[in-house]
Parts: C-alpha cells; sequence; structure tokens
C-alpha cells in the first residue's frame, strides 16, 4: 500500500485537469482569414521524445503570453529566455516544492510512458513548402500508435512510422506560420487521456500554444504551454487518502491561479508549460 500511495501521489499531477469527458468532435479549429494551405500532403511529422515542466529561475521562464492584457489575479508575470516580457507559468514556481515531495517522480513517470509507446505525442505540419519559412501550414497535434523502438541513451529513435490513433481526440490550428523555423501554433487543446494501472486519468491543457523549432540533424526542441482549471484539480485531490500531496496542490492552485478571471476578478484557471524535445517521424500510409 506505501509503495501505491507514493505512486499515486506522483501521478497525480498527471491528472491535474480532473477525469472530464470527451467532446462530440475532439477537434479544435483556428482559421485564419483569406489563408488557404491547399497541399496537406506535404507533411513534416515528428514525435516528442522527452517532456518535462517548464522550470521558473529568478523570474526567467521558456512560455508565452497566454493571458493578453488581462491582469493574472495579482500573480506576477515572467520574462522568457530571449527577453520577451509577459509570459505565463504560475505552476512553474511549485516545482521546487514538489521535488522534496513523492510529486518529484512525475516527470520520471512521463518519460516511461513516453518510451513505452503508452503516451506518442505527434506534431503533424501540413503543406510544409519550406521548413523556415512558411506562410500557411495546418498544424496537428495527436496521438500515435506503435512500440517504439528506444535507444542506449533510453529515449525513442528518429524516423520511425506509428499509426494515428483515431480513438483519442486531436487538436488542430489551421493557417499557421513557420517564422525562423520557429512555428507557435495556437489555439490548442492538449488533451491526454490514458490508463496506469486502474486509474483512469486525463491530463487537459485548454487554450493552449505549441511552440516548434526545427533542431540541428532533426533534435528539436519545443514547448507546449496552455491553462488549468483550478475547481476540477480541487475536485480530483479533495477527500481522496491515497493521495499524500492532496492538500499542498489545493492551496497552491487556489492561491497561484492566474488565467481566467470571472466577474468577481476571481482567476479560475493556473498556467502550466511543458518543455519538449522531439524528433523526426512518419505515420502510415491508410
Amino acid at each position: 500500500m506505501g509503495c501505491l500511495r507514493s505512486r499515486l501521489s506522483g501521478l497525480i499531477l498527471l491528472a491535474l485537469a480532473g477525469c472530464g469527458g470527451v467532446s462530440d468532435t475532439g477537434m479544435d479549429t483556428a482559421v485564419v482569414e483569406d489563408q488557404v494551405c491547399d497541399e496537406p500532403e506535404k507533411t513534416q511529422v515528428a514525435v516528442i521524445t522527452e517532456m518535462w515542466f517548464a522550470r521558473v529561475n529568478e523570474g526567467v521562464t521558456n512560455s508565452v503570453n497566454l493571458d493578453g492584457d488581462e491582469p493574472g489575479c495579482g500573480q506576477e508575470d515572467y520574462v522568457s529566455p530571449n527577453g520577451d516580457a509577459g509570459v505565463d507559468n504560475s505552476f512553474g514556481s511549485l516545482i521546487p516544492i514538489l521535488e522534496l515531495t513523492e510529486g518529484a517522480a512525475i516527470e520520471v513517470y512521463i518519460q516511461n510512458l513516453i518510451n513505452n509507446g503508452e503516451v506518442l505525442i505527434m506534431l503533424e505540419m501540413e503543406d510544409v513548402d519550406d521548413i523556415y519559412d512558411d506562410e500557411c501550414v495546418n498544424f496537428n497535434l495527436l496521438r500515435g500508435l506503435g512500440e517504439p523502438t528506444v535507444g542506449t541513451d533510453k529515449i525513442i529513435e528518429s524516423g520511425q512510422t506509428f499509426d494515428r490513433n483515431l480513438d483519442l481526440p486531436q487538436s488542430r490550428a489551421e493557417a499557421q506560420r513557420i517564422s525562423g523555423g520557429v512555428l507557435e501554433a495556437s489555439p490548442l487543446e492538449f488533451r491526454l487521456p490514458f490508463q496506469i494501472f486502474d486509474i483512469q486519468l486525463e491530463f487537459v491543457l485548454h487554450g493552449s500554444t505549441l511552440r516548434f523549432e526545427q533542431g540541428v540533424d532533426g533534435h528539436h526542441t519545443g514547448l507546449v504551454a496552455g491553462g488549468l482549471y483550478i475547481n476540477e484539480i480541487i475536485d480530483f485531490v479533495s477527500g481522496r487518502d491515497d493521495i499524500d500531496i492532496g492538500d499542498l496542490i489545493t492551496d497552491f492552485v487556489t492561491s497561484k491561479a492566474d488565467l481566467w478571471p470571472d466577474e468577481n476578478g476571481q482567476c479560475q484557471g493556473i498556467s502550466v508549460v511543458f518543455e519538449f524535445k522531439a524528433k523526426p517521424a512518419f505515420f502510415y500510409i491508410d
């Protein structure tokens, strides 16, 4: 039982958005007027091979501006490594605390799920004429199916082919732009339902922006930033005696909420950022 409690404490963050349902379409679409990407068969595909929470270091964090000019309920914004002001990552300030608890294992669990093929996060860009500068690409964030080959470095190897997991929701943003080898696609819904042991979990980031940066020799990097509803987090951890750090999480997200203020000015969400590495991949042709 002690081992299970420890594992559950680490896994709780994977279910921060609760166990909500999936929309009928499972697809979010963003369209820019008067732009048409007319060659969807010209694609670039990558698979995320590593993923971790973005840290905050002396007011600097790798993120984007999620809330525009809205007040963040008194929470401080941060600066990105390249000097952009007003970026959001309120959850990042919790990471040093989690590293002192069983929650430190969360990133190990995420990596294991990726390596085992249980969570293959696929990034697909359609109508790619130029990987460094392209006025119009469509972007799909979806899940793959397959058993990946892992190298001696315990990371998924490059150039593998996977099936599309059509049973799980995907998110789509149309008419996006690549500039200087960097794609920023939004709005997206980063929704990852999966099962560990007998526990059904679903991790959801709403209103997300995904940044994908072309890397040297196919070693890509990026981030996905979005918001979690704090009421879903609290509902999930409340009253569960198998979650040792439930009270810690509840207190933190309540005090650090920085997104989506209601009519009373109370923020309903908290910003979260994942950084990732990715490698080239392919989909089987139907």
